[in-house]
């Protein structure tokens, strides 16, 4: 199996069309043929959109055009990201994965015991991957992600004639679309049908959570974001952070922006929009308030803050520091949105724990 270096692959002169399994997602396509998948994942850019196509095949390969073909159920992976790992642990194939980049970022510990075990090897680094470490666990496909020059990471991966497969669910801009690429390693696995089943219960559980947000007396004002040097970043309001909010009932501050990714802001403009927020969701990794303050004074100005209403995706964080919101939480958007309705419309979900996010203490 081999994986052709092309930015922009042909089409098949006759396009066979198979059945559509993708629902939300904007930036995937999953067909269903006889005896094997076709799946389209496509990357936006500035100036054209990017496009690769895999093949994943039960028996024969068929004769059709791909940047690669995978023979499946796959055996033996290697993910580039933590937040590829969730669904092979929901699938029951977490033996699956038997390499990763800096095993100390990973949170589940199912795969930290099989790290111990020698069966999950580290293959570099955030900063790089150990080419030589990877070619030689031979695995059988290795998932990766493409921003900027990580791409250029892949390509001897490629040339060593082991296919990678493209996982862009960061580009998504919603919740069930992003969750949604867990079919991809689904198919992988040869187990659609458990991934769809997995699927169908968070999609069921997020429009529940989301139906009874709207039961809800009225919207409290939502600020986001923390300062990085002299910049305030916070979600545009077509992102996909902002649509948590939104969804969980609740009135995001940057709402009327266009923007799909961050907007940089001024701590002046933001303190003037937000000064008198209800709520400040999402204040980075800080976990306290007077660290908060110490890092930076000025963000006692906000109402959010002598109020104590600020919350911050740390309650799932291990020893190392790895943290789970950002390992399994783009798989449960449910769990998400539950938090937030929880934050916003405490009323509304009573007596039920939260799942990543908690409340920055004194």
């Amino acid at each position: 199996m081999f994986l052709i270096a092309c930015d922009s692959p042909k089409e098949q002169s006759a396009v066979q069309k198979g059945e559509e399994l993708i629902k939300y997602s904007q930036n995937l396509s999953i067909e269903e043929f006889s005896d094997y998948y076709k799946v389209k994942v496509i990357q936006p850019s500035s100036s054209d959109s990017i496009q690769f196509n895999y093949v994943l095949y039960k028996n024969e390969k068929p004769n059709i055009e791909a940047d690669a073909f995978v023979s499946i159920p796959v055996k033996r992976v290697i993910c580039l990201s933590t937040n590829h790992l969730p669904p092979f642990k929901a699938l029951d194939e977490s033996e699956t994965i038997v390499g990763f980049p800096g095993i100390q970022y990973i949170y589940e510990e199912a795969l930290l015991e099989s790290a111990e075990k020698g069966n999950l090897r580290d293959v570099g680094q955030k900063s790089g991957v150990n080419i030589e470490v990877l070619i030689s666990l031979q695995p059988d496909l290795v998932m990766g992600y493409s921003m900027g020059s990580s791409f250029e990471q892949l390509k001897p991966i490629q040339k060593s004639g082991i296919p990678v497969v493209l996982n862009a669910d960061y580009l998504e801009n919603s919740p069930l679309g992003r969750a949604e690429w867990l079919k991809v390693t689904a198919v992988l696995l040869n187990k659609y049908d458990e991934g769809d089943s997995l699927f169908r219960r968070i999609e069921e559980n997020y429009l529940a959570t989301k139906k009874l947000a709207e039961k809800a007396d009225q919207k409290p004002s939502v600020m986001t974001g923390v300062m990085y040097g002299d910049v305030w970043y916070v979600p545009g309001g077509e992102s996909y952070a902002a649509k948590f909010i939104q969804d969980a009932g609740g009135n995001y501050l940057w709402s009327d922006s266009q923007k799909t990714g961050s907007l940089e802001l001024s701590f002046e403009s933001v303190l003037d929009k937000a000064k008198k927020a209800d709520f400040w969701i999402g204040a980075a990794s800080f976990t306290r308030l007077e660290e908060l303050k110490n890092s930076n004074s000025k963000y006692a100005f906000f109402d959010a803050f002598g109020k104590q209403k600020i919350y911050s995706y740390t309650k799932r964080v291990n020893k190392s520091g790895a943290n789970d919101f950002l390992e399994s939480g783009y798989m449960r958007p449910d769990l998400i949105l539950r938090d937030y309705v929880q934050i916003l419309h405490p009323t509304l979900i009573p007596e039920v724990e939260s799942t990543y996010f908690q409340s920055l203490k004194p």
